[in-house]
């Protein structure tokens, strides 16, 4: 079974097309999770992919924006600058030809009282629809990453009640090494929804985006194997040295 990968990167500086189509992987470009990007900067940077991700052979991938953003608060001000941030993140994907967008769940795993839940929810499937609809020159899929959830519980509520063909999940394991139960768990829950993982590893205390270890790889590869899933790995870590470092995903191909 072919396993597809991808690297994310910071910033357009990151990006070798040569060496990524050499090591037959795909890219995640993560500058527009930048909040402050002026007109120039945006349109510099957006200029740029336009000319090189073309040349890449491999899947593309844009992550999203996240910061202070929440598409089902109860605060109609904060839903609408939401909605700008994305509409205008679905309108770049369009032109880049991304593949996928990734945008985080902003799910508040103590705002857990059941009518809060529900109300999250129906205002997330509200926001997705229309927008979907609004942008519909966007043909891609999205994913709904896991960010501050402690169990898998929550996530699996909102995508089961967005319940659409082009939302799936961005499994981040490195998030979920900060909650409250194993890997396993958000796997065996998640597993119909799962399509593309985000790799890292941390302390368990907070978010170090270091590069995971060979039990941990090996471990996720098992995960894999026993609920039969087969998604796309993005490397969500810097390294130094690309080259051996995909040496170590032969285990997946």
């Amino acid at each position: 079974m072919h396993k597809i990968i991808v690297k994310a990167i910071s910033t357009w500086r990151e990006l070798d097309v040569e060496l990524f189509n050499d090591l037959d992987i795909g890219v995640e470009i993560q500058d527009f999770v930048e909040p402050n990007l002026n007109k120039e900067e945006l349109g510099g940077i957006i200029k740029y992919y336009n000319e090189k991700l073309g040349q890449v052979r491999g899947l593309k991938t844009m992550h999203g924006p996240f910061l202070d953003l929440k598409p089902s608060s109860p605060d109609m001000m904060i839903r609408e600058v939401s909605k700008m941030k994305y509409r205008a993140t679905l309108q770049i994907a369009s032109i880049l030809k991304i593949d996928h967008i990734i945008f985080h769940s902003q799910i508040n795993p103590y705002l857990n009282q059941p009518y809060l839940r529900k109300l999250n929810n129906s205002q997330a499937k509200e926001f997705w629809d229309g927008l979907l609809e609004d942008v519909n020159e966007y043909k891609g899929t999205i994913l709904i990453e896991n960010i501050f959830e402690e169990t898998p519980d929550m996530l699996y509520d909102l995508i089961t009640h967005l319940n659409h063909e082009r939302i799936k999940i961005n499994l981040d394991i490195g998030h979920a090494n900060l909650g409250k139960v194993g890997l396993e768990e958000w796997i065996r829950i998640l597993r119909d929804y799962i399509h593309y993982i985000h790799i890292h590893s941390n302390n368990g205390e907070y978010d170090e985006h270091k590069p995971p270890n060979e039990n941990q790889l090996n471990e996720l590869k098992e995960l894999l194997e026993k609920y039969h899933i087969n998604p796309i790995l993005s490397l969500e870590y810097k390294t130094d040295d690309l080259i051996n470092c995909i040496k170590k995903y032969e285990i997946f191909r």
